[in-house]
C-alpha cells in the first residue's frame, strides 16, 4: 500500500495543476494549449512529483545536499543563458534545467554517501 502511496500523490497533484490551463482553454479566449503541451508538462510535473515522493522517502544527507547543489547549478547556468541570449524565451528549458540538474547531482549526492558509508567515514 505504500508503494501505492508513492505514484498516487505526485498523479492526483498533477491532474490538479493541469485542472488550470484546462479550465483555461475552455473559458478563456486566446488561451489555447494543444494536447502536447498537456502531455509534456504531466510528464515533467508527474516526475518531479515522483522524484519528491522518492526523495522524501530514501532522503540522505548526500542525497538533499547534491539536490540543492544541482538546483544551484541550474540557477547558474540559466543566469547564463540569460546572459548570453537576452531576447530569447527560456521558459521550456528553465524547467528541463531544473529537473535534470537537480536529479542528477541528486544521484551524484547519494554516490557520494554510499562511498563515504563504505569507508566508514560518515557514520
Amino acid at each position: 500500500m505504500q508503494n501505492v502511496k508513492i505514484i498516487i500523490r505526485p498523479l492526483f497533484l498533477t491532474v490538479g495543476i493541469l485542472l488550470i490551463p484546462l479550465f483555461g482553454n475552455m473559458y478563456i479566449d486566446g488561451w489555447n494549449w494543444p494536447w502536447t503541451a498537456f502531455a509534456f508538462f504531466g510528464v515533467i510535473l508527474f516526475g518531479a512529483g515522483l522524484a519528491y515522493e522518492l526523495v522524501g522517502k530514501y532522503a540522505k544527507a548526500g542525497v538533499i545536499s547534491g539536490f540543492v547543489f544541482g538546483e544551484m547549478v541550474a540557477v547558474g547556468v540559466i543566469a547564463l543563458l540569460r546572459y548570453m541570449n537576452p531576447n530569447d524565451d527560456v521558459a521550456g528549458v528553465v524547467i528541463i534545467t531544473f529537473l535534470i540538474s537537480g536529479l542528477f547531482f541528486a544521484f551524484v549526492g547519494y554516490l557520494i554517501q554510499k562511498h563515504f558509508e563504505k569507508t566508514g567515514d560518515v557514520a
